[in-house]
């Protein structure tokens, strides 16, 4: 939203709500959470495909126990809501990379 916000030469501090401001730029909030949404398995796709730092980060399990309270959302987790397969499964098909190139 930040750079929407300088798009439309709003400042920081006044007070405009987001969807007041997609609605000047006629953008709706789902074409930027799809857009998001392509470019992080576009992400998940190069991670997988080449052996990286960032790579074994993701695959990581930590041990010890986790803080209090609701659990964060995980990365695979997105991804394996929005291809409706286990992030394993989608691994594999990263090396195809059909699903995971950005259109």
């Amino acid at each position: 939203m930040k750079c929407y916000r300088r798009m439309l030469r709003i400042p920081c501090i006044a007070k405009r709500k987001n969807t007041e401001i997609l609605k000047e730029l006629k953008v709706g909030q789902d074409w930027l959470l799809n857009n998001i949404k392509a470019r992080k398995l576009s992400y998940f796709g190069h991670l997988k495909r080449h052996d990286s730092l960032e790579k074994h980060i993701l695959e990581a399990r930590l041990e010890g126990k986790r803080r209090k309270g609701r659990p964060t959302r995980r990365w695979t987790e997105n991804i394996k809501e929005w291809l409706q397969i286990s992030p394993t499964e989608a691994g594999r098909e990263a090396q195809k990379r059909e699903v995971f190139r950005r259109e």
